[in-house]
């Protein structure tokens, strides 16, 4: 298993571990887990850009990666800024698109990181 799989399985599971603080952080129970989040988000985005620069390196879906790198930015700038952003009733509107644009990531990084099947299928053809 390569490195850009096992940077896909970190970031699925920071994905998973994300949404389950941020519900609790949406209910207002967790305010006190909001570092944990913030951190967790940070190597999120940083997981995001490394399989990114792996695909740039790779020479593969360079379009798509440099979309990527792009897409972490704007994790980033949501998360860090959510709280100044539409204070009152209608910051649950900012939530939904912090949500959004985060898990928006997933589908990214999943075509980034190949498939182990996809690069076995060549090696056994040429055997």
């Amino acid at each position: 298993m390569g490195l850009p799989r096992i940077l896909l399985m970190v970031l699925r599971a920071g994905a998973a571990l994300q949404v389950i603080l941020g519900v609790g952080l949406w209910t207002g129970h967790w305010y006190t887990f909001v570092g944990v989040h913030r951190t967790v988000g940070i190597l999120f985005v940083l997981t995001l850009w490394a399989i990114a620069v792996i695909a740039i390196v790779q020479r593969r879906s360079v379009g798509v990666a440099a979309f990527a790198l792009l897409w972490g930015l704007v994790i980033a700038a949501i998360g860090f800024t959510q709280q100044r952003i539409l204070p009152g009733d209608l910051h649950w509107i900012v939530r939904v698109l912090h949500l959004i644009i985060g898990l928006a990531a997933m589908p990214i990084a999943e075509r980034l990181a190949p498939s182990t099947r996809r690069l076995a299928a060549p090696a056994a053809r040429a055997a």
